[in-house]
């Protein structure tokens, strides 16, 4: 998944009883985030990418159809993504379920009643080694989907393993330069929201989030640029959140469905 994607946050309206009680964690989270490609000016000093500007190829293939919102519902170790439009080969109304500890997504394709396996493993996010991230704070503050955010800068260099058996032109990056802007809220930390944390940590496998979610901080609005596409930036906002109930069954693959194998040319239009 798109790191940016699994970014969830909900807001905690129970009152205290009284005596004043200790608030229960809800048993799921719901939240709908929108993930967005947008230009943005180039500062005259950015460096030139050996590989040009990818910055419109990278939004073509991930948000061929403009901007993309999700669905995402989380409970203990277990996630599920609704996707409403068009995100890389992921067809509209495609649902991704992902259990932390197994070693596959369930792609399911609720239009034909199919489904299939991707590993878990082999995503980009999933091979890189831990990035060098660092967090400035800038002590602005904002409300975004309810809740009070403040504003960081980061900027992160990943490391690009070169795959076995390839051999790489001399002039090829090895490191990926990212910066941005995060706003989070700290609303949510403390053990009651541990397990959510990490659950949100193994099954969004993007480079940098532990940091990113640092001391029980939650991101609402990320602003992602790179080196490699000057004049653009990945831009996703929570837009609503919330407490829900979850079944069981929602992290499931329903019966009726049948597995087939993954599409080798991405999904369909």
């Amino acid at each position: 998944m798109i790191a940016p994607a699994l970014l969830l946050l909900f807001a905690q309206t129970a009152a205290p009883a009284s005596p004043p009680q200790p608030a229960a964690a809800p048993a799921a989270l719901k939240t709908t985030v929108r993930l967005n490609i947008a230009k943005v000016d180039v500062p005259p000093d950015a460096p030139a990418s050996p590989l040009g500007n990818l910055g419109p190829l990278i939004a073509q293939l991930l948000t061929p159809e403009g901007p993309v919102e999700i669905e995402y519902v989380v409970a203990g170790d277990s996630t599920r993504g609704e996707i409403k439009g068009r995100l890389a080969a992921f067809g509209r109304g495609t649902i991704v379920l992902q259990n932390v500890g197994e070693d596959s997504l369930k792609v399911l394709n609720p239009a034909n009643r199919t489904w299939y396996a991707l590993p878990a493993s082999g995503n980009l996010g999933a091979m890189i080694a831990t990035p060098d991230v660092q967090l400035e704070p800038t002590g602005e503050t904002a409300t975004i989907a309810g809740q009070r955010a403040e504003r960081f800068r980061f900027t992160e260099t990943i490391r690009i393993p070169a795959p076995e058996g390839v051999s790489l032109p001399a002039d090829f990056p090895r490191d990926i330069e990212l910066s941005g802007d995060v706003w989070s809220t700290d609303a949510f930390k403390g053990s009651g929201y541990a397990a959510i944390i990490r659950t949100l940590q193994a099954a969004a496998a993007v480079p940098g989030m532990e940091a990113l979610t640092a001391g029980g901080r939650f991101p609402l609005r990320i602003a992602v640029r790179s080196n490699l596409m000057p004049g653009y930036e990945i831009r996703s906002d929570v837009v609503t959140v919330s407490p829900a109930s979850a079944a069981p069954s929602l992290f499931t693959v329903p019966d009726g469905y049948q597995q087939v194998q993954p599409p080798a040319g991405g999904a369909p239009k």
